[in-house]
């Protein structure tokens, strides 16, 4: 096993951990606290947090590493994957910009309505548009790795 092959199996374990864990939070838990009640889902939500940030930071970390394993930059920049990384490292800045919104501003807002009985809807609200907002972001990044990978 060589390491580039442990490093893309890296790469794409923290992305299905990060993404997937969101995909479940927005479409399983945020609609069973609108139904149920939202006190479970914020320590979910708190709890949930470790292994998002550390999914967060594989993902990085492997991705520099992965960045040097491209070749020369002028084979880069003639086959077009240079611009596509860049697309998709702004990307991923804004994803990660808008999830660390989301885990370090909307959930302790969503804590302190819940623990001072106020209502929660509005942290829900803007939880569920970050969710999306994410979401959508990385579909676009994930299709842009293929075609880095493809490039």
């Amino acid at each position: 096993m060589t390491p580039s092959l442990v490093s893309v199996w890296l790469h794409l374990l923290g992305v299905v951990t990060w993404i997937g864990g969101l995909m479940y939070q927005a479409h399983v838990l945020g609609p069973a606290a609108r139904r149920d009640g939202v006190a479970p889902l914020v320590e979910m939500l708190r709890r949930a947090r470790r292994v998002t940030w550390a999914a967060v930071a594989l993902v990085v970390l492997t991705g520099f590493y992965n960045v040097t394993l491209l070749g020369p930059l002028d084979r880069a920049l003639q086959s077009g994957a240079a611009l596509l990384l860049a697309l998709k490292f702004m990307l991923v800045l804004a994803a990660v910009a808008v999830a660390g919104q989301r885990d370090f501003a909307q959930v302790p807002r969503l804590a302190r309505a819940v623990a001072a009985g106020d209502d929660p809807r509005p942290a829900l609200s803007a939880i569920a548009w970050m969710d999306r907002v994410v979401l959508l972001l990385a579909v676009v990044i994930i299709y842009l790795g293929l075609a880095v990978s493809r490039a």
